[in-house]
């Protein structure tokens, strides 16, 4: 029987109403604030899952903290003046259905962002397991216990795992000040998070699930990288923006989250603001990242206390399936598992000593072109394998040779490359001499 998902169509109604009594009074007195209270609402909208609380918003673009306090005093209210009505139910009522209980509560849509699951057994391991069931060998050489441990795959069952924040050693200062002094291990601790400062090849943030009993550790799809404006402008010049996009859309990841962190608007960067807040927006449009702004560092440590939070209540009734990275994107409808990746595994893929092929290269390469994102270049890739086969195929068409890419369609939203990158690239590969 066909399994069907009902998903409420306003998870968060009592927010939006409020909001959308807000914006109104806003309207009838000509505050700028109607604006901004229209932004929320747009962004709440857009918001798949319930949130408990207003002080969950602020993982929402332009929720601040002032605004998520209005929220909770509301809620407040609304609970003393319905005692009788359940918490969840409250929130996260749907399209007039705001009477019913935490029991007829539909499953949110957030298991639609899990993958499905589990990793199938090659044949020589299965042969491996059946050969050491039969034997009545009492002993296992070296080679016999290597091999098993190999072969061994990491299945969690729901409760038996924490979900842990990693926290890159370069986010703390390390040995030069103490644990309590540190801005980030400060504000993480005061929020009660559950981390551990680790050195991360690739991200400055991620999530791991680990086994209470045996330490095992499998990465959950959420990775950030947090820029402060400052430091946005300093990579972008030397490079290192383009590369730490690449790395992180190589991870094997799934959902990539920029943080990107105000500082005083009266600094001086060596790139002009508008230009640093266009590189956010590409991200956002071009390279399919989640962009959150903030405004100070504290701001930024809340927003990660929250996204944990979330992954903690999206996870907890899980079980959870160890799996190599090639096989992240297979679907397995058998079971009911998600299949994540090793922290090993992760780790190791994406350390930057590592031997590169060919096509990773290339895609490094073209993305030192101005307006050529990692979608372009792995579109590009994807049609001609390494330079020497492009640089062929733009020989052969010299008529035509400057719009010879032009169509290759790029992403999910399959749009068209484009006659500019087109046009840089074959100029790129065919002139002797670039001006």
């Amino acid at each position: 029987m066909k399994r069907v998902k009902i998903v409420p169509d306003r998870p968060n109604h009592l927010f939006e109403s409020w909001l959308e009594e807000w914006r109104n009074e806003a309207v009838v007195r000509k505050s700028e604030l109607q604006n901004h209270f229209t932004k929320a609402l747009d962004s709440l909208k857009r918001y798949p899952l319930p949130l408990e609380s207003g002080k969950e918003c602020i993982i929402l673009q332009h929720f601040g903290t002032k605004l998520c306090s209005m929220l909770d005093r509301r809620l407040e209210e609304h609970r003393r003046q319905e005692p009788t009505k359940a918490v969840d139910a409250c929130v996260s009522g749907a399209g007039g259905n705001e009477d019913r209980t935490v029991t007829s509560r539909k499953k949110p849509v957030e298991e639609s962002i899990i993958a499905e699951v589990a990793q199938e057994k090659t044949a020589v391991a299965k042969q491996a397991r059946n050969a050491k069931k039969s034997a009545p060998k009492r002993l296992a050489n070296a080679n016999d216990v290597a091999f098993g441990q190999a072969d061994r795959q990491i299945s969690l069952e729901p409760g038996t795992f924490d979900i842990v924040l990693l926290v890159d050693t370069q986010e703390t200062c390390g040995g030069r000040t103490k644990p309590q002094h540190d801005a980030t291990l400060a504000e993480l601790t005061q929020l009660g998070v559950l981390f551990e400062v680790r050195r991360l090849k690739v991200g400055d943030f991620a999530w791991i699930a680990r086994c209470r009993k045996t330490n095992d550790e499998l990465v959950v799809p959420y990775i950030i990288e947090r820029k402060r404006l400052d430091d946005l402008s300093a990579s972008i010049v030397d490079g290192r923006f383009h590369e730490q996009k690449f790395r992180l859309k190589q991870s094997g990841i799934e959902n990539l989250m920029y943080i990107v962190e105000n500082i005083d608007k009266n600094s001086r960067f060596s790139i002009p603001l508008p230009s640093l807040l266009q590189a956010s927006v590409n991200c956002l449009v071009q390279d399919g990242f989640t962009v959150k702004y903030t405004r100070s560092h504290k701001d930024s440590m809340s927003y990660l206390s929250c996204v944990t939070k979330i992954l903690i209540k999206i996870y907890k009734d899980k079980k959870l399936v160890g799996c190599k990275k090639d096989h992240l994107t297979q679907a397995d409808n058998v079971d009911s598992a998600v299949r994540l990746m090793e922290f090993k595994e992760f780790n190791k893929a994406s350390s930057k000593q590592r031997t590169f092929k060919v096509s990773e290269m290339f895609i490094r390469q073209l993305l030192q072109l101005k307006g050529m994102s990692v979608d372009k270049a792995t579109a590009i890739v994807e049609r001609y394998a390494s330079p020497q086969i492009l640089i062929t195929a733009l020989e052969n068409s010299r008529e035509n040779g400057e719009q010879l890419l032009a169509s290759i369609q790029v992403g999910d939203k399959k749009r068209r490359l484009g006659p500019a990158v087109s046009k840089a690239v074959y100029q790129l590969y065919t002139t002797n001499e670039l001006s």
